[in-house]
């Protein structure tokens, strides 16, 4: 971790510049703690984290005086073992991981909320995977949350058993979406069905494909489609309201399997 966000997330114990050099010490040496940082380093950290100016000569008087600090070298200090081992649970929380909050980076949560946890957890997963920009995770979850709607959408029909391969299992992504495709009786919108495709071969490269990472722009290049695919098969799926009727999913409008004629327009 390095010394600007660890001060950053220690900055809300208003402490006393003596104290915030004593935390940077701390920081120095968790790994070795023979390693020291001179005075001048602790300054150069502190202003680097957005604190004022600092004077050198004052910082190593202080040091100096501490009662917790000895020489680590020239010109450098280090703690004490016991100092050290006293400040281990006051800081320690500030090098766990920071998770990602709550976001809509990919899929926007409002639309996952009031349909089933494990769908909503899924999606939670894919905006924190972007948000850490852990893109390959991002792509894979996106393809889960892309076979779970679409079993979904043939469970809701009746129409299960038709998606599963010999053995009994559902089949995977590329064969539910090209068994979609053959559907004459469950039809998406044209925007919905290109997202699938789009998505398609990201989501493969980045679950089978030893030697492909996903990129940022790989996400953000079928973030839209994907939008628009999960928000009609969450649709199809029975877990959110009536498809809007606009001209993008007016062609073959299905009831759960029955296409809808004309005239119901």
């Amino acid at each position: 971790m390095i010394a600007s966000e660890f001060l950053q997330r220690i900055e809300d114990r208003k402490l006393k510049t003596i104290d915030l050099a004593i935390a940077l010490l701390w920081l120095a040496g968790r790994e070795d703690p023979s390693g020291g940082m001179s005075a001048a380093d602790v300054c150069a950290e502190l202003e680097a984290a957005g604190y004022p100016k600092q004077n050198v000569s004052r910082m190593a008087s202080m040091l100096r005086e501490h009662h917790g600090t000895s020489k680590a070298g020239r010109n450098e200090w280090r703690l004490h073992p016991k100092t050290r081992r006293g400040l281990d649970p006051e800081y320690a929380f500030a090098l766990k991981p920071k998770l990602p909050g709550k976001s809509d980076s990919v899929v926007p949560m409002d639309l996952f909320v009031g349909t089933r946890d494990y769908i909503e957890r899924v999606a939670d997963q894919i905006n924190k995977s972007y948000d850490a920009e852990l893109w390959d995770c991002t792509a894979v979850m996106c393809r889960r949350v892309l076979e779970t709607l679409i079993i979904e959408t043939y469970e809701k029909a009746g129409r299960a058993n038709e998606i599963k391969g010999v053995d009994g299992h559902f089949m995977m992504l590329n064969a539910l979406i090209a068994f979609l495709e053959r559907d004459n009786t469950i039809h998406l919108g044209r925007n919905a069905a290109k997202g699938l495709k789009d998505f398609k071969q990201l989501g493969d490269l980045s679950a089978h494909n030893r030697r492909f990472n996903a990129r940022r722009n790989d996400i953000d290049r079928i973030r839209d489609g994907l939008r628009v695919a999960v928000e009609e098969l969450l649709h199809l799926s029975g877990l959110r309201g009536e498809l809007p009727r606009t001209p993008e999913n007016r062609r073959g409008e299905q009831d759960w399997g029955k296409p809808v004629g004309k005239e119901a327009w």
